[in-house]
C-alpha cells in the first residue's frame, strides 16, 4: 500500500508528463519568441523548466542584453587560437609529410580559406537564436539524436584539450629547465623527451594546469554571459603577438635571416603520392578546425550581431598562414645555426629556450603557455562541457559537464599523436577525425542553410513532443546519412577497399564525408522525413521549407510579396 508522500509524488509525476505531452499542442510558438530583424536575432521570452531533459539555464538562449561580444572579441580570440604552438609547427610538418615549403604555405592557407565556409555558417545559428551547437544540433538530429555529435565533438575536443594542456606543461619544463641551468637537455628535445626527462616537474605541472583550468570554467558560467572568458581573450591577444613575433625576429636575427636550407627542400612525394600528400594535408588543414567550426554557436551565441561574428572571424586563414610561415622560416633559420644537429627545430617551445637570451625566453614561454591556453578555452573547453552537459540536464551544468571532460581527456592521451610525429598526427589523428566531423557537419549546413534558410522554431529545440522528435526522438535521415558518408570515406582506413579512388577518398576526408553524408541527407529529408515526420514544413529546395508559424516570425510570406512587387 503506498504513502500520501508516494501518491503526490505520483501525482505531481502524471501532472508532470501531461504537461510535456500536451504543451507542442498549446503552445503559441509566434508568441513565445520575438525576432530583431535589424540584427537578425532571435529571443526566446519563456522558459521549460518542466522539460528537465531538455532545458536548463545553460541551455536556455542567451538574453539580448547580454549578447555583447563585438567583432573584436572574436578577432582577439582567433588571434589566441591561430598564434600558437601547434599552428606554429605545422609548417615543418607539412616538409615531414613531403612538401615543399611553398606547398605547405599555399595549402595553409587554402585549407583554412574553405573551413572558413562552413565555421561563419555555423556559427550563424548561435548568433541568430543564442543557444549552444548541443540544443541547435536537436533540429537536426533530433531531441535525443543530438547526443551522437555532440558526444563525438565532446570526445575529440577534449582529446584536443589534452594536446594543448600537454603542450602548456612542455613550456613549463622547458623554465624550469632554463632556471635549473640545464640547457642542453633541451638539444634535441621534443614533447615526448621533456616528459620523460622531467617527470617530477612535468607531470605536477600538468595536473596543476588542469586544476587551473577547472577554476576559470567554475568562475565564468555561460548564465553570466562568461565575461571572464570574454576579458581574457580581449586581454591576451596583444601580448601573444608580442611573444610570437620576438620569437620569430630573434631566431631570424642570430641567423643572419638565412632560410635557404627549409627553401632548398624538395617535394619528396611524386606520381600519385604527391596527390595524396596535397589533399591529404589540405584536408588536415580543414580538419583542424573542424572542431571549431562545429562549436562556433557555443560562443557565437553571446554575439551583438551576425556582422559581429562574420567581421571577426573573417581574418582566421591569413592569422592561420601568418603563424605558419613564421614557423616555417624559423625551421629554415634553425636549420642555418646547426641546431638539433641539421634538422632543425619545428617546436617554438624548445626554440624559445634555446635561441632567446636569458629573461627574455622566460617572458616568451610565458606568453607561448597563455596562447595555448586561450586556445584550449575556446576551441576545446567551452564545446565539450555544452556537449556532456546535454547528455542530462537535469543534473549536469555546464561546468559539471567539463569535469567529465577533463577525465575522459585524460583516458584519451591524444597527445601522443602529436608527440609522434606527422604521419601519426595527420593520418590517424586529423584525418581520422575529420572524416566523423565531416559528416556531422554536412548534415547540419545542408539541413540549416539548404532545407530550412537558417529559420526554425526555436521553441521545439526544448520540446520532448515537440516538431524535433522526428522518430522516437532521432532523425533517422542523419543517423543514415552519417553512416554512408563515413562508411565510404574509411574504406582504404579500414583496410575494406585499398585503390587510389578509396585512398584519394580518404585523403579528402573532410570533404568527402561532409558531401556523401550532406546529399544523402538531403535525398533523405525530402523524399522520406519531412513527408512522414515534419509534415508541417511547406515549401520546396528552391525557396527553403517553412512552417505557417516560422512565416509569421520571420515575415517570409511579407518579403517575397514585397520583393515581387
Amino acid at each position: 500500500m503506498q504513502n500520501k508522500s508516494e501518491d503526490d509524488s505520483n501525482v505531481a509525476s502524471s501532472s508532470l508528463v501531461k504537461d510535456i505531452t500536451t504543451l507542442p499542442k498549446t503552445l503559441d510558438r509566434v508568441s513565445a519568441v520575438e525576432f530583431y530583424e535589424k540584427t537578425g536575432q532571435v529571443e526566446l521570452k519563456i522558459e521549460f523548466p518542466q522539460e528537465g531533459y531538455l532545458w536548463n539555464k545553460d541551455f536556455h538562449p542567451i538574453p539580448k542584453t547580454l549578447r555583447n561580444w563585438g567583432a573584436w572579441t572574436y578577432f582577439s580570440m582567433w588571434i589566441g587560437m591561430t598564434w600558437l604552438v601547434t599552428v606554429w609547427a605545422i609548417g615543418g610538418l607539412g616538409i615531414e609529410f613531403g612538401l615543399n615549403w611553398s606547398q605547405s604555405l599555399i595549402l595553409m592557407f587554402l585549407g583554412n580559406l574553405i573551413v572558413l565556409i562552413p565555421l561563419i555558417l555555423q556559427a550563424h545559428g548561435g548568433a541568430r537564436y543564442g543557444l549552444a551547437e548541443s540544443q541547435l544540433t536537436r533540429s537536426r538530429w533530433g531531441v535525443y539524436g543530438a547526443q551522437i555529435p555532440s558526444w563525438l565533438r565532446a570526445i575529440i575536443s577534449m582529446g584536443w584539450w589534452g594536446i594543448v594542456t600537454y603542450i602548456i606543461t612542455e613550456a613549463a619544463t622547458a623554465i624550469y629547465v632554463l632556471s635549473a641551468g640545464k640547457l642542453d637537455a633541451l638539444q634535441g628535445a621534443t614533447p615526448l623527451s621533456l616528459a620523460s626527462s622531467f617527470p617530477s616537474v612535468f607531470w605536477p605541472t600538468f595536473i596543476i594546469l588542469i586544476l587551473v583550468q577547472l577554476l576559470l570554467f567554475y568562475t565564468s558560467p555561460p548564465e553570466k554571459g562568461q565575461p571572464v572568458l570574454k576579458w581574457l581573450a580581449r586581454l591576451a591577444a596583444p601580448f601573444i603577438i608580442v611573444g610570437f613575433l620576438i620569437l620569430f625576429f630573434s631566431t631570424m636575427t642570430k641567423a643572419g635571416w638565412n632560410v635557404n636550407p627549409v627553401l632548398t627542400v624538395p617535394a619528396k612525394a611524386t606520381g600519385f603520392d604527391s596527390v595524396l600528400a596535397i589533399v591529404g594535408f589540405t584536408n588536415a588543414m580543414i580538419a583542424w578546425w573542424a572542431t571549431a567550426a562545429f562549436s562556433m554557436p557555443d560562443v557565437t551565441r553571446f554575439s551583438t550581431s551576425q556582422k559581429a561574428q562574420v567581421y571577426g572571424q573573417i581574418p582566421m586563414p591569413l592569422l592561420f598562414t601568418m603563424v605558419g610561415a613564421m614557423g616555417l622560416f624559423s625551421l629554415g633559420a634553425s636549420m642555418s645555426l646547426g641546431l638539433n644537429g641539421s634538422a632543425g627545430i619545428t617546436d617554438p617551445v624548445i626554440l624559445a629556450a634555446y635561441v632567446l637570451p636569458q629573461g627574455l625566453n622566460y617572458f616568451v614561454l610565458i606568453l607561448i603557455m597563455l596562447a595555448m591556453f586561450i586556445v584550449n578555452i575556446y576551441g576545446n573547453a567551452i564545446p565539450a562541457g555544452y556537449d556532456i552537459a546535454n547528455s542530462y540536464s537535469k543534473h549536469l551544468s555546464w561546468f559539471r559537464g567539463m569535469v567529465i571532460g577533463v577525465l575522459i581527456s585524460a583516458a584519451l592521451g591524444a597527445w601522443s599523436f602529436y608527440s609522434h610525429g606527422a604521419y601519426t598526427f595527420i593520418y590517424n589523428w586529423l584525418l581520422a577525425y575529420g572524416t566523423l566531423l565531416g559528416a556531422v557537419q554536412g548534415i547540419i549546413i545542408f539541413d540549416y542553410v539548404v532545407i530550412r534558410r537558417f529559420k526554425f522554431e526555436l521553441t521545439d529545440i526544448f520540446l520532448t513532443y515537440g516538431r524535433f522528435r522526428y522518430l522516437g526522438g532521432f532523425n533517422p535521415a542523419a543517423i543514415i546519412s552519417f553512416l554512408i558518408g563515413i562508411g565510404i570515406t574509411y574504406l582504404s582506413y579500414w583496410g575494406v577497399v585499398i585503390n587510389q579512388i578509396t585512398e584519394l577518398i580518404y585523403a579528402n576526408s573532410y570533404l568527402s564525408a561532409f558531401f556523401i553524408s550532406g546529399i544523402v541527407y538531403l535525398i533523405l529529408m525530402v523524399g522520406w522525413v519531412i513527408p512522414r515526420y515534419q509534415p508541417f514544413l511547406k515549401g520546396s529546395l528552391r525557396k527553403g521549407y517553412y512552417s505557417d508559424e516560422v512565416e509569421k516570425i520571420f515575415g517570409v510570406k511579407e518579403k517575397s510579396r514585397s520583393m515581387q512587387e
